[in-house]
C-alpha cells in the first residue's frame, strides 16, 4: 500500500519536476549549440531512415518485376540521379512498376541520359536539373504525373521539426544579412537553401504544420524581394504567387507582385494587386502602397509618351 502510494504520487511529481528541469536546461543560452547539434542529428536520422525505406521499396519493386523490366532498368541503378528516376516508377498508383520499367520510350530516355553522363558531356547535377526542368514544364506530357510523384517530404515529430526549422532560420538570417548588404546572388542562394528545408518537411500536428507554412511564406517573400531587386520580374511574380497560394491575404506579396507587374508593363494586374493590398494591408504601411501606385502612374505616363514619340517619328518619316 505504502509502496503503491509512493509510486502513484511521488512518481508523477518527480516526472513533472524532471520535465521542467529538462525544459529549463534546453532554454539556457549556453546550451543552444548543443541543443541545435542534437536537433540537426535527429533530422538527419529521420531523413536517413526515410531514404533507407525508399531504397528498400525500390529493391522490392525491382525484384517483384518481370525479367524484362529488371533487365531494362539494371544498367541505370548504378547512377544516383537515374536511380532516383527509376525509383519513381515504384509510385505508380496501380503498383505497375513493370509498365514503366519496360517502356521502350522511357528506357530510350534513360539510355540517352546515361550516354551523356558516361561521355562527360553533362554532370549528374546538370542532368538531373535538365530532366526536372522538362518534367516541371506544365506543357510536358508527364508534368502532372511528375508533380504527384516527386513530392518527397519528411513528416517530423515536434522535436525533430524544431531542428529543421532552426536550420531554415539560420539560412534565412544569412540571406537577410546579404540582402541588406545588396549581395543579391548570395542572398538568393541562402534563401533557396532555407526554402529547400521547409519544402522538404511537414509537421505531424496542425500547429506544427502551421509553423512550417508560416516559414514557407516568409522565405518565398524573401526570394520574391531578391528577384525584384534583380529585375527578374517573372520570377518575382512566381514566388509571390507561391506566397498567396498559402496566404491569400498577404499584403507584402500583393505589393511585391504589383511592383513586378509594373516592371512587366502589366498595369491592369498591378492595379488589381494594389487594390487587394489596400484591403489586406492590416498593419502594412500605407506609404508602401502609395509608392507603388506612384510608380505605376509614372510607368503609364512614360509608356504613353513613348507611344506618342513613336507615332510622331513614324508620321515624320512618311512626310
Amino acid at each position: 500500500m505504502f509502496g503503491g502510494g509512493m509510486e502513484g504520487g511521488m512518481g508523477v511529481d518527480q516526472g513533472k519536476a524532471m520535465e521542467a528541469s529538462f525544459k529549463e536546461f534546453l532554454a539556457r543560452p549556453e546550451n543552444a549549440a548543443v541543443v541545435e547539434k542534437q536537433q540537426r542529428k535527429e533530422v538527419r536520422q529521420a531523413l536517413s531512415a526515410q531514404e533507407r525505406a525508399q531504397l528498400e521499396g525500390l529493391r522490392s519493386a525491382v525484384l517483384g518485376a518481370d525479367f524484362e523490366a529488371q533487365r531494362g532498368v539494371a544498367p541505370f541503378l548504378r547512377t544516383p540521379c537515374l536511380r532516383r528516376v527509376v525509383q519513381s516508377f515504384a509510385n505508380d498508383p496501380r503498383g505497375d512498376f513493370s509498365a514503366w520499367a519496360a517502356n521502350p520510350r522511357v528506357l530510350e530516355m534513360l539510355a540517352a541520359a546515361q550516354a551523356l553522363l558516361d561521355s562527360g558531356s553533362m554532370t549528374e547535377a546538370e542532368m538531373e536539373h535538365v530532366m526536372l526542368a522538362q518534367l516541371r514544364d506544365p506543357s510536358h506530357e508527364a508534368h502532372a504525373e511528375f508533380q504527384r510523384k516527386a513530392r518527397r517530404v519528411a513528416r517530423l515529430p515536434t522535436d525533430a521539426l524544431v531542428g529543421a526549422l532552426n536550420e531554415h532560420l539560420t539560412e534565412r538570417r544569412k540571406g537577410n544579412e546579404l540582402y541588406r548588404a545588396r549581395r543579391y546572388e548570395a542572398a538568393l542562394a541562402a534563401y533557396t537553401r532555407a526554402a529547400a528545408v521547409v519544402e522538404f518537411v511537414e509537421g505531424l500536428g496542425s500547429a506544427d504544420q502551421a509553423e512550417v507554412v508560416l516559414n514557407r511564406v516568409a522565405v518565398y517573400n524573401n526570394i520574391a524581394a531578391v528577384h525584384l531587386e534583380q529585375k527578374d520580374y517573372g520570377l518575382a511574380v512566381e514566388f509571390c504567387d507561391k506566397v498567396l497560394a498559402l496566404d491569400p491575404d498577404n499584403a507584402r506579396a500583393r505589393l511585391r507582385r504589383a511592383k513586378a507587374n509594373v516592371g512587366r508593363h502589366q498595369y491592369g494586374l498591378a492595379d488589381a494587386d494594389l487594390a487587394d493590398a489596400d484591403r489586406a494591408s492590416g498593419g502594412w504601411p500605407a506609404a508602401g502602397v502609395e509608392e507603388v501606385r506612384a510608380a505605376l502612374a509614372r510607368a503609364r505616363r512614360e509608356g504613353a509618351a513613348s507611344e506618342r514619340n513613336s507615332f510622331g517619328r513614324m508620321f515624320a518619316q512618311k512626310a
